[in-house]
């Protein structure tokens, strides 16, 4: 029987922990918070982050980075607040992503491709989100929402920041209806047994969740294609089975007191 240990963490939101500036955070910062945070807690033989690390791509990478100083290898997806271009980062990043949040996945996966230590899973990468690691195959995704009732159409325009934050040429529903579609389709053409899937968004509404009747907070995903999947993005700790899958969360959130690191075992 083959086990591989698995350290797991979503929404780490680092602005809420560390000082931040107009192009990012300082490196010695970073350092120090992966020193007390991450270091100090490793369990696992590898690390996977379910989204929300940073609006600052290269801030992001370096924290990644120094992560994987500690694990055999960093996985990770995107979440919605890496598509993030704010008023508030510094003129020149914004203009180096020419007002296109889909940029800056461009510039991440151009970032970590040469890694051997650091996998984005991503449905537009190379590896199209699915790798192998010692005999475990692993997928992930954002696996972005799409807002369903006229209730959740509203929550999007007027009280979420995805429809003001993340920018393309198309307009802010086109936007959220393309990214679904991506990812809907990603999901469909994956093998019908993976050993672990990662996504940001939630597959399934968690018991917990206060936003479990809200659909910018979870996929309505009827058939589930592994036996365990980490996910973030409601910012709410579960650990519940659904229809024979084991759905896990451990989100730091936005002023989160208890920044623990969780760890599971896959068994093949």
């Amino acid at each position: 029987m083959k086990n591989l240990k698995v350290d797991y963490v979503s929404d780490l939101h680092l602005s809420f922990y560390l000082k931040c500036y107009k192009n990012g955070y300082n490196k010695r910062d970073m350092e120090i918070f992966v020193e007390e945070k991450i270091r100090s807690q490793v369990q696992g033989e590898i690390l996977v982050i379910a989204g929300d690390i940073s609006e600052y791509v290269e801030s992001a990478v370096s924290f990644l980075e120094m992560c994987a100083r500690h694990y055999e290898k960093v996985f990770f997806v995107a979440g919605n607040h890496e598509y993030y271009l704010s008023r508030m980062m510094a003129p020149e990043v914004r203009e180096e992503f020419n007002g296109r949040s889909f940029n800056k996945i461009v510039k991440i996966r151009e970032l970590v491709q040469d890694s051997d230590k650091i996998e984005f899973l991503d449905s537009s990468c190379q590896n199209q989100g699915m790798t192998e690691y010692k005999g475990f195959t692993i997928a992930g995704d954002t696996m972005w929402y799409v807002p369903k009732s006229l209730k959740d159409w509203f929550f999007y325009y007027v009280l979420s920041n995805d429809s003001k934050l993340i920018r393309s040429e198309r307009s802010a529903k086109e936007r959220i209806e393309r990214l679904n579609l991506y990812s809907t389709c990603w999901y469909e053409c994956l093998p019908d047994e993976v050993d672990l899937i990662v996504s940001h968004v939630p597959p399934t509404a968690s018991p917990n969740s206060k936003y479990n009747h809200n659909s910018c907070y979870n996929n309505d995903i009827s058939e589930f294609k592994s036996k365990v999947w980490i996910y973030g993005h409601d910012h709410i700790a579960a650990d519940f089975i659904k229809d024979g899958t084991r759905f896990v969360s451990n989100p730091w959130g936005y002023d989160s007191k208890d920044l623990k690191i969780k760890t599971l075992t896959l068994k093949k």
